[in-house]
């Protein structure tokens, strides 16, 4: 009942206060309302605010003394802290965590694009590795053996490239002088219909001079009639493909792969091995061979 009595005194003192504000000449003449009235509407509001706020805050008070309700003890507000804050802590740490990962990512793809280095660091780790375990595989410096050229399948003919076709591709069997001291590109792909190495074609094509073009070709595992309809197909005509169905050249420069069969690239010079890429990322295979012709022109 004491509860009840403040309460209407409470909504009385408001209504007479309301009832006895005084007003304004002032009008404004776009609504027709006294500058008063605007205020008083807005004092009102608050009022009604603050009566509600105390009313909700009797309410809850009286559920206390019956009973109805138990308040929330200061130790469960203090736990109920504590677990955000841990999952605030688990964010952060789930966020250097990611960038542990981006950070181990970033040193294993470490490209540096326009420079001489050519090889991630994980490339050049496994090619350690191989030299110390001695692995039979191609290493740069190694001779570049000129007969499993001569095996590879030309797409238009479906003919054999035999030792007069393979002296127009390999550099240093050419006739002219001039010729003999340059590089070739080579990227390979031992799978057949390699959705990788279509794609690094069409970037190729697209990406690559006509300068790096001409000192390029590439190795795939299919026949000459599917490369020729692909090729066809996309409007390639400014990449000189070679089939190895048998995989021979491939496997004579060791470029299956000991894992996993996967895109490889090198450069030939004066017969030898002078670059090599295990597993190259179709993503950056352009690059790649920018960063070849780069520091071979040094």
């Amino acid at each position: 009942m004491r509860l009840s009595f403040s309460l209407l005194s409470l909504y009385s003192m408001v209504a007479t206060s309301e009832a006895f504000a005084p007003t304004s000449q002032i009008v404004n003449k776009s609504c027709g309302c006294t500058s008063t009235t605007l205020f008083g509407a807005f004092n009102k509001g608050n009022k009604q605010a603050a009566l509600m706020k105390k009313m909700a805050d009797a309410k809850k008070q009286r559920e206390i003394d019956s009973g109805e309700a138990v308040p929330e003890p200061t130790e469960a507000k203090d736990k109920a802290q504590d677990k955000l804050s841990d999952e605030e802590m688990k964010k952060q740490n789930d966020l250097k965590r990611f960038q542990e990962l981006l950070d181990s990512e970033a040193a294993t793809v470490n490209y540096n694009i326009g420079g001489g280095n050519y090889q991630t660091q994980q490339q050049e780790e496994e090619d350690l590795d191989a030299g110390q375990k001695g692995a039979d595989r191609l290493f740069e410096g190694d001779p570049a053996p000129v007969e499993p050229f001569e095996d590879l399948l030309n797409f238009t003919t479906g003919n054999a490239l035999c030792k007069k076709g393979a002296s127009k591709v390999v550099p240093w069997l050419d006739k002219s002088l001039s010729k003999q001291s340059d590089f070739l590109i080579v990227v390979t792909d031992p799978r057949e219909k390699s959705s990788e190495l279509r794609s690094a074609l069409k970037n190729m094509s697209m990406l690559l001079t006509p300068d790096i073009l001409s000192r390029l070709i590439v190795i795939n595992a299919d026949s000459p009639g599917e490369t020729r309809r692909f090729l066809k197909k996309n409007d390639i005509d400014n990449i000189n493909v070679y089939c190895d169905e048998k995989r021979e050249w491939m496997r004579q420069y060791t470029v299956l792969g000991e894992n996993r069969w996967a895109m490889c690239s090198m450069v030939l010079k004066d017969g030898r091995v002078e670059k090599l890429v295990r597993e190259l990322d179709v993503e950056l295979a352009t690059q790649v061979i920018k960063s070849f012709v780069k520091s071979m022109k040094r």
